[in-house]
């Protein structure tokens, strides 16, 4: 790997790093920052599109209550080349989840996701998400993530 690239490596996997570090511990109150304004978060049918609406997202969650939540990232990797200056990466991500105060039972994930990623670059140079979405490929008994998934989607507003 060249220095270029494992310097955009680098920089796009702390991105992911600090998506998942404020969703899993500061109740994702500043993940919306990480977006473009049309930056579209998904998992499975759910659907966000841009800062309002994501911040929106998390601010519903965390009135629900208590909920203990642990988004690990793996196989991280950044698809070579660019296509009209949006950059592209995968992973998995496997989510260790309960509405309850921690220390909880250790439980298998409740969900295993593909992860794809696109990236565009924001006017002061900084990468912002167009497109984080998590395609479930194992989903274990966590309600939460049950109820997310059986819903159809929302619909989308312009």
């Amino acid at each position: 790997m060249a220095q270029s690239e494992f310097e955009l490596w680098y920089l796009l996997h702390n991105m992911e790093m600090q998506h998942w570090y404020d969703v899993n511990l500061n109740g994702g109150k500043t993940v919306h920052e990480l977006y473009a304004e049309d930056g579209l978060f998904t998992v499975g049918p759910q659907e966000r599109r841009g800062p309002k609406e994501i911040r929106e997202f998390y601010e519903a969650r965390a009135k629900r209550g208590v909920r203990t939540a642990r988004h690990v990232l793996t196989n991280f990797s950044v698809v070579p080349g660019s296509d009209n200056g949006v950059m592209r990466a995968t992973g998995t991500v496997s989510l260790y989840a309960g509405d309850a105060a921690p220390p909880l039972p250790s439980k298998p994930a409740v969900l295993i996701a593909d992860l794809i990623n696109e990236y565009v670059r924001a006017v002061d140079g900084r990468w912002l998400y167009k497109l984080h979405r998590l395609s479930p490929v194992f989903v274990g008994d966590d309600p939460f993530v049950q109820h997310a998934l059986a819903s159809t989607p929302e619909p989308r507003r312009s």
